[in-house]
């Protein structure tokens, strides 16, 4: 299978430390790997009858192997969560679900 696409994946996104010069919380540094990867969307019809809304941007991911578990990817510039893995002949598949903010 081709991977030609890159995603990050956050395995822990970072806890915000409290910073008493400031007396402002700072944003901790999460850990993450970039892994190859193919990604396609699914369509909207795909999406609705499978989830029932209109407004979800769902895409599938399909990696070389199995990843170990994260929090949220990141493609694109985009945020994503994941929703389930597919059972599918290759086991690093699973659907991702744009994080809206």
């Amino acid at each position: 299978m081709k991977t030609p696409h890159r995603i990050k994946l956050y395995i822990d996104k970072g806890t915000p430390k409290y910073n008493p010069i400031t007396g402002e919380y700072d944003q901790a540094e999460g850990m993450y790997k970039v892994v190859p990867c193919f990604v396609n969307a699914i369509s909207q019809s795909k999406v609705f009858e499978e989830y029932g809304d209109r407004t979800q941007k769902i895409i599938v991911c399909r990696f070389n192997q199995e990843q170990g578990a994260f929090v949220q990817a990141e493609y694109k510039g985009e945020l994503y969560e994941p929703v389930e893995a597919i059972d599918a002949p290759i086991k690093g598949s699973v659907r991702l679900r744009k994080v809206v903010e």
